[in-house]
């Protein structure tokens, strides 16, 4: 039941950034991009994944654990030590994101929060940390011309 109960919320969530979306004025004949093109983004890829989430939460019955509830189902806790370290995490990189620069942060924000979450590899969350954090950095920074901190290091290129 809390499965299509999230679910259909997703999908409520999805309705509402997507009519909020088509509000925006489109913006100048000139621009590539307007201002409503993220939002819609966002929203019609919100409503893809709460149409598959609701499709799934109604097609399988309701589970055993929520037909005969137990002190079982209740045995999964938050850790909070793990929260904690996310939100700090999260803290030091709102901090660190305009003086160190958008894909430095970026870059040790996702170790960060890939050492949190259990990795143990260090190297590899590195290397996936910097790819995403570059890659991010050249669709805003270079392509879109949304202007991110360069921060420390500035790319040559």
């Amino acid at each position: 039941m809390t499965q299509r109960i999230v679910s259909l919320g997703f999908l409520a969530a999805a309705l509402v950034v997507l009519a909020q979306a088509f509000s925006i004025p489109q913006g100048d004949a000139y621009q590539a991009v307007g201002p409503r093109a993220f939002p819609l983004l966002v929203g019609a890829g919100l409503g893809v994944v709460s149409v598959i989430g609701v499709v799934q939460a109604f097609r399988s019955g309701p589970s055993p654990a929520e037909e005969t509830p137990t002190e079982e189902t209740h045995s999964e806790e938050t850790h909070w030590p793990s929260v904690l370290m996310l939100l700090g995490a999260l803290l030091a990189y709102a901090l660190l994101l305009v003086p160190v620069g958008y894909w430095q942060a970026t870059t040790l924000f996702f170790v960060a929060v890939a050492r949190v979450l259990g990795s143990r590899r260090l190297v590899r969350d590195v290397l996936v940390g910097l790819v995403l954090a570059l890659a991010t950095y050249f669709l805003f920074d270079r392509l879109l011309g949304i202007t991110l901190p360069p921060g420390l290091i500035r790319l040559a290129f």
